[in-house]
């Protein structure tokens, strides 16, 4: 009888640690790096860009996303330069859908973006800040993310 408890006991410890893993890997199943470029225009006049940068996106299995900017601002003929490293922590939402909570955000290198435009333009990659986010990986390989609130980002998986 001893012998059918601790076997029982074992096989429960056993089972729980596999469903807690497999919770775990279903809420934080993306793992890849990639990068894309974005030009975002203010108006349809013209050809100068409101915001150009490129991104670089690392998710990983341990519920963290590292996205680094680097490009331009353009504002009331003003260029700044954008250069900023942001953790989030992520979750899966959906079949596709992410929640996305940004941890840290660090201006690096020549970053030179003004507090009033960063707070302005830059809302969702503040710290503390929350955006859901979709992703899909195309036939390619490469993956497609979007939001409600900007571009589809077609970012080239490395």
């Amino acid at each position: 009888m001893k012998k059918f408890t601790i076997l029982f006991i074992s096989v429960g410890a056993l089972l729980a640690i596999f469903l807690v893993l497999g919770y775990w890997h279903f809420q934080h199943n993306l793992s890849f790096t990639c990068s894309s470029s974005t030009a975002s225009f203010s108006t349809h006049e013209g050809n100068s860009p409101f915001l150009n940068f490129t991104q670089n996106v690392t998710f990983t299995l341990k519920g963290e996303a590292l996205v680094n900017i680097s490009g331009e601002i353009h504002n009331k003929n003003n260029i700044y330069t954008i250069n900023r490293t942001i953790i989030y922590n992520y979750v899966r939402i959906g079949s596709a859908d992410y929640k996305l909570h940004a941890i840290s955000v660090t201006p690096t290198g020549t970053d030179d973006v003004p507090a009033e435009l960063t707070r302005k333009y830059l809302g969702q990659i503040q710290p503390g800040s929350y955006r859901v986010v979709n992703i899909r990986q195309l036939p390619s390989g490469d993956m497609v993310i979007s939001n409600t609130s900007g571009p589809y980002i077609v970012c080239a998986v490395h």
